[in-house]
């Protein structure tokens, strides 16, 4: 039976600001009601189902999601500040076994997205060569050593997709595939990092061998993801199936980090759209 959405996604908030983002530094209302008007602002040309995890938000986040989402069909979870493993876990949990749509997506609070970001998504998730997608354009897969794998590229529906070896934890997939990888995506709930999941999946340079020894002398966060893609998903690495990973090429999407939006952007030029007068 066809379904009748695009996609369902589980948006989860929590109402405390999280590193350094771009705008609202001090504000963490303020950031979301920015990243919100623009999750509507893509959301919006496809037909979504969105359940929303509030984790232990006071009672204006929910009243701005009911004056942003317009036309949305969406349901809320209230959750009392569990935190971000069990609201992860939750997502999950909600996405598989929902009866919306086969196409999911895990969304986080901090991400700002360009309206075109679901309809380009969606036409994507169709390709059989992918698994997963993510419409952050990641600084860090040109700039560190970790990602100094050879870049292919893949053209869907006009548009450029990097294949990539790990990004955050707002991503977009079917129903199929997570219930083939959920244990892997279950070790981020006790601990594991999502870089070093991601990497069990994707297996981009999870067999560098030098890279592994530079890091174990020079960069000991990075040699942390190897510890634990070992400690946590060695069988993965060994003998589970590659997976692939792409991510939008340019961005239709960045995280709000302000030492990580995505490149090649005027991201304080969208920004500038949604102050208040």
């Amino acid at each position: 039976m066809e379904t009748k959405y695009d996609l369902a996604i589980a948006y989860r908030i929590y109402p405390k600001v999280s590193k350094v983002p771009a705008v609202h530094a001090d504000n963490k209302y303020e950031l979301s009601r920015v990243c919100l008007e623009s999750f509507y602002n893509a959301v919006k040309n496809v037909k979504a189902f969105v359940y929303i995890i509030l984790d232990g938000c006071p009672p204006k986040y929910k009243e701005l999601f009911e004056k942003t989402l317009i036309g949305i069909d969406y349901e809320f979870i209230d959750k009392d500040g569990v935190g971000n493993a069990q609201t992860f876990s939750l997502q999950m949990d909600l996405l598989l076994n929902q009866d919306k749509s086969e196409v999911i997506y895990f969304a986080e609070d901090d991400y700002y997205y360009l309206e075109s970001a679901f309809t380009e998504l969606v036409k994507a998730v169709k390709d059989t060569r992918v698994d997963f997608l993510t419409p952050y354009d990641h600084p860090d897969t040109y700039n560190t050593d970790f990602h100094n794998y050879k870049k292919e590229y893949l053209e869907i529906a006009g548009r450029k997709w990097g294949i990539m070896s790990s990004t955050t934890m707002t991503f977009m997939t079917t129903k199929k595939i997570l219930r083939e990888t959920k244990h892997i995506f279950d070790t981020y709930t006790i601990r594991n990092y999502d870089a070093s999941l991601w990497l069990s999946l994707t297996k981009l340079n999870a067999f560098n061998i030098a890279l592994i020894i530079k890091f174990m002398f020079t960069n000991k966060p990075f040699f942390k993801i190897y510890l634990k893609l070992v400690y946590f998903t060695l069988s993965q690495v060994l003998f589970g199936k590659k997976r692939v990973l792409v991510q939008a090429v340019p961005a239709l999407a960045t995280h709000m980090e302000d030492a990580f939006l995505s490149h090649n952007i005027d991201w304080y030029k969208e920004f500038e759209k949604h102050e208040t007068k």
